[in-house]
């Protein structure tokens, strides 16, 4: 702190809000600069920082003005001097800022160790150590020095407050009466986006009203606070935060206001509020408007009277005025560059989500630190309270006890899991449920219930399948869901295909409510009854023409669609073997096979109990999605039962799919002549079926056997009906598996070039279809590539990197690949030798599937955009 010569400087008393000005280089010292201007705040005083100045003049103006105002000199150095701030200049805008200072009282504070010091900056260091009435504090982070500087400000202003002599100013009554914003006792942490948007957009010329929305617990009182801080200046310190939570009497608003700008109470209060603001700017930010919205007339009344006001206010539904923008506020993202076991822990900490639980819990516990061991926990975490603020504080909060796995394995208990003793949030926000409970009271009757009927679906649903479940005519569900919309406890996403969500926390809350229901069974049986009927009327479509748009729509009920599968394996057995072989092509397209193992097993116990179409159905599902998994032995007693019951199977697609089910287990028991006679079988059936994907998969199917046996010609035949049909059909998996199969017959013909040309396109295709086993296939055949052009460790790279792929959703190469790949894994092993096999291998398992498709795109020189 430094000692200011001259007994005549003085601090004027705060209740004009004291000026600090804040010196440092803005990069580097980013987060340094917020540390100190919460810390500033936090004593009611304005910190004055750079950046919060007017574009349209030159820096050195804004910097000097600005220090012409201010009562308060901080200076933050550490490595960086700053480029003059003009030709000509002799020194930097930083230097030249510490010798405008020398009126004001000082603070200075130096960031250590700073092994990079610009040799300029070091020098000013050095005269600021000379100069005797100077002193100043060295730091290591942010943390510390926000304290420092609080510290340091409360006793500056003990020493040297003054309420007379000439430099004090004094305030009038009212405006000593204002009130200020609240002190940030915690960071804001992923918001900076957020912040220089809502700034941008209020201070854009026009905008007079600006509405955060969004549900309990985002956030959106900090944010509005943040937005303050950055504004107070640009409104000449007349910004007033106006808390309205403990207010539900519309006509109570305008006196809330009155008292928070110092009016007088005598009349009117929307007269005496407009008395005092009169024509100067004003910021207002009024909180939690949501249950006195009725009061938007009154304040469209108050901002058509008084012309320099602003006003910023946060809620759960918009006020519909005409002057209102709306600012949704989300939750905080959650992914991050990678999955939590590739991710570095500095990746992760980009997260804000995560950053944010890693902030909060070193609040709790100060030794906390996001590791190696912890990272997967803490991610997950954030992912199920969907990147919720509120949630994620509460949560972080219990890691004074639990660590991240144990929270983990808490959170899915109770919304009372997350609670907290923090006497300084409202009594609604102190547990989760009590946040939720304050959203959803505000809610009419009817919104309330289809609240809770929409708790039924997993990860969104349409208004038709609203309407359905709720039993509710379409226009009343839509005029619902809007109200809901409106009060942030749902969203909406836009453009074609329109689904509603909700939050998880919010989800939990209204099934709960929905359980009680006497109704609560038949709501959910009207919505597996409803995704049953989806099924079917996909199933048509997904054998042929509309398949990929069909595919689409499932992808996005794959969610309702497993609830509806496990509703009636404990309710009602006796429709799903027809509808788990309607939806196999879908779950075999889209990576959802596990999932459906689950099922099939806890059906084949009842297979004898089936009639004979339901029986063939669950077994040709079983065999194929084994198949897909590796289970063999699953595998080869549906093919058993299969074949004894061929003659008894009447329904021609039935048969023609039992056929494709008997031949694709065949190799497993090493039989190479089976194969080729049931897939021929179902093939002839299929094609005078007009059944496009299944004729296809037939087709395949021979073509790999053709091309196994070196009957190329004929291979190639069937793989261009493949390839035809994938193209009728607009199926990206079709196509890409056709181009995998004839690149793969090139490279057997020496046609290296054709093969990559074709397997450059099945690439592309593979990503576009979204598919581990189309990706790890093509994977595949460029290895068998880069063999013919002699790069065995490329090869053993890709060969590794699809078998990593696979196995990470619990995959396997298809008994009819097996040997191949065997025999290719054998070749490349012979030709690197073991240790250096060994270590391509291991590099190559753990690739991503977005790491992997570069390996490939880069060797080649493809252009292809991964999904991550």
């Amino acid at each position: 702190m430094s000692e200011v010569p001259g007994s005549e400087v003085v601090i004027a008393t705060p209740d004009r809000r004291l000026r600090v000005f804040v010196s440092s280089s803005l990069q580097e010292l980013s987060d340094e600069r917020r540390a100190v201007s919460r810390a500033i705040s936090a004593l009611r005083l304005t910190p004055v920082m750079f950046e919060q100045g007017a574009r349209p003049h030159p820096p050195t103006e804004v910097y000097r003005a600005y220090l012409a105002q201010s009562d308060v000199f901080i200076g933050l150095y550490w490595q960086r001097y700053r480029q003059p701030p003009h030709a000509g200049a002799g020194v930097s805008g930083l230097e030249e800022e510490f010798d405008l200072s020398a009126r004001l009282p000082r603070l200075l504070y130096i960031k250590e160790p700073a092994p990079a010091r610009e040799p300029r900056l070091a020098r000013l260091l050095d005269r600021i150590r000379e100069e005797a009435s100077v002193s100043y504090r060295t730091f290591p982070g942010s943390a510390e020095l926000g304290r420092l500087v609080r510290d340091d400000l409360a006793a500056l202003l003990s020493e040297r407050f003054a309420t007379t002599g000439p430099s004090a100013r004094p305030a009038s009554d009212r405006s000593r009466r204002l009130r200020s914003l609240p002190a940030s006792t915690t960071s804001l942490v992923g918001r900076d986006r957020a912040i220089g948007e809502v700034s941008g957009l209020l201070a854009r010329p026009g905008v007079r009203l600006v509405t955060l929305t969004g549900p309990g617990g985002v956030g959106k009182t900090r944010l509005a606070v943040a937005v303050g801080e950055r504004l107070h200046l640009p409104f000449g310190g007349n910004t007033v935060f106006v808390p309205l939570a403990a207010v539900t009497d519309p006509g109570l608003v305008l006196p809330a206001i009155g008292r928070a700008v110092g009016a007088d109470q005598a009349g009117s209060p929307l007269e005496a509020v407009a008395e005092r603001l009169g024509d100067e700017r004003w910021l207002l930010i009024l909180d939690n408007l949501e249950q006195v919205v009725s009061v938007g007339p009154d304040l469209g009344q108050l901002l058509a009277r008084c012309p320099g006001l602003v006003i910023l206010a946060t809620s759960r539904t918009a006020l519909r005025l005409r002057a209102e923008r709306e600012y949704p506020v989300p939750p905080l993202a959650v992914s991050a560059t990678a999955g939590p076991s590739a991710a570095s822990v500095a990746e992760l900490m980009a997260s804000p989500a995560v950053a944010l639980f890693v902030d909060r819990a070193q609040a709790v516990r100060p030794e906390f630190a996001l590791t190696p061991a912890n990272a997967a926990a803490v991610v997950e975490i954030c992912r199920r309270l969907e990147g919720l603020p509120l949630a994620i504080e509460l949560a972080a909060a219990r890691t004074r006890l639990l660590d991240p796995g144990a929270l983990l394995a808490r959170l899915a208990a109770s919304l009372d899991v997350l609670s907290t003793t923090a006497a300084d949030l409202p009594e609604r926000q102190q547990t989760l449920r009590a946040t939720v409970d304050w959203s959803v009271s505000l809610l009419g009757d009817a919104e309330r219930s289809l609240l809770e009927v929409a708790s039924v679906f997993d990860d969104g649903w349409t208004i038709e399948a609203a309407a359905q479940v709720a039993g509710l005519h379409e226009t009343t569900a839509l005029e619902l869901s809007e109200a809901l919309a409106q009060h942030s406890i749902i969203s909406v996403d836009s453009g074609p295909g329109a689904r509603s969500r909700m939050l998880e926390t919010i989800r939990a809350f209204a099934a709960e409510k929905l359980a009680a229901r006497p109704d609560a069974a038949q709501i959910h049986r009207r919505h597996a009854d409803y995704y049953r009927a989806l099924a079917e009327q996909a199933d048509p479509a997904l054998r042929g023409p509309g398949h990929s748009q069909w595919l689409e729509r499932l992808e996005a009920d794959a969610g309702n669609l497993a609830a509806a599968v496990r509703w009636y394996l404990g309710h009602d057995r006796g429709p799903l073997p027809h509808l788990l072989r309607v939806l196999w092509p879908f779950w075999l397209l889209r990576d959802h096979m596990n999932e459906a193992r689950a099922w099939t097993d806890q059906l084949l116990p009842t297979t004898g109990s089936l009639d004979t179409p339901g029986r063939a159905e669950l077994l040709a599902t079983a065999a194929v999605i084994a198949l897909n998994l590796g289970d063999d032995s699953i595998a080869l007693t549906a093919r058993q039962h299969l074949a004894a019951m061929q003659d008894q199977i009447d329904d021609p697609l039935l048969h023609a799919i039992a056929q494709l089910a008997i031949a694709w287990a065949a190799p497993i028991t090493g039989d190479s002549d089976s194969p080729v006679g049931a897939a021929s079988v179902a093939l002839d059936e299929l094609r005078s079926q007009n059944e496009p994907l299944w004729t296809a998969l037939a087709a395949g199917s021979l073509a790999w056997q053709e091309a196994s046996d070196g009957r190329t010609d004929d291979a190639l035949r069937h793989l261009q009906e493949v390839r035809d049909l994938g193209d009728q059909l607009d199926s990206a998996w079709l196509a890409a598996w056709s181009r995998e199969w004839m690149g793969t017959v090139a490279i057997i013909q020496g046609q290296l070039d054709q093969a990559r040309m074709l397997l450059d396109d099945a690439l592309a295709l593979s990503v576009e279809a979204h598919s581990t086993t189309s990706v790890a296939l093509c994977l595949i055949a460029f290895a068998r590539l880069a063999v013919a052009e002699g790069d065995p460790e490329q090869a053993t790279l890709l060969v590794a990197a699809a078998e990593g792929l696979r196995q990470r959703v619990g995959l396997r190469a298809w008994p009819m690949l097996r040997q191949g790949e065997a025999d290719l894994t054998g070749q490349i092993r012979l030709a690197l030798g073991p240790d250096r096999f060994s270590k391509m291998t291991q590099a190559g398992s753990a690739l991503n599937r977005q790491e992997a498709i570069a390996a490939v795109s880069h060797q080649h020189g493809i252009d292809v955009v991964s999904p991550t």
